[in-house]
């Protein structure tokens, strides 16, 4: 009996990690172009994103800031079918906050870029209605052709 028993326990345990593993998260990597727009009131710092890459889409970010450092704010993503053009419908949209992640600027007071900008991921809606929870990490930097405008990586795990 007893030996049943630890066979038993033996495959439960195995069951959960073989259950676990099929629900890691996966990494979304997305190429992201930026440019910096008027916040509203108490916003800080907001940037307009489009993304390229496994979440195409369009997007949100607004940073609070103290000096250098970002210290919250919020960010949103509406993903769209890959080359998507103005009439096609969004597939969802992922939402959440920021935590952390630093700031750089031009000598002109002027945002050169944001770099390690912390995500955490809260909730989707349609084909990600099912998320709950992930993080993530973007970087912008100047655009050496345009530096009025920003490129860099969004990365999202959920």
């Amino acid at each position: 009996m007893k030996r049943l028993a630890l066979i038993s326990a033996t495959t439960l345990c195995a069951a959960l990690v073989c259950l676990a593993a099929a629900r890691a998260a996966t990494t979304y990597n997305n190429a992201v172009r930026a440019i910096q727009s008027a916040p509203t009131e108490g916003e800080g710092v907001a940037f307009l994103v489009e993304a390229e890459g496994d979440l195409p889409g369009m997007g949100r970010v607004t940073l609070r800031r103290d000096g250098n450092n970002v210290t919250g704010g919020t960010w949103s993503l509406t993903v769209l079918p890959a080359g998507a053009d103005a009439s096609a419908s969004e597939k969802g949209r992922l939402s959440g906050a920021v935590t952390g992640g630093s700031f750089s600027f031009r000598p002109d007071g002027t945002v050169a870029g944001v770099s390690s900008v912390q995500l955490t991921v809260e909730e989707g809606t349609g084909q990600h209605a099912a998320v709950s929870g992930g993080g993530g990490t973007l970087n912008l930097s100047a655009d050496a052709e345009n530096p009025s405008k920003l490129r860099g990586s969004l990365v999202l795990d959920f």
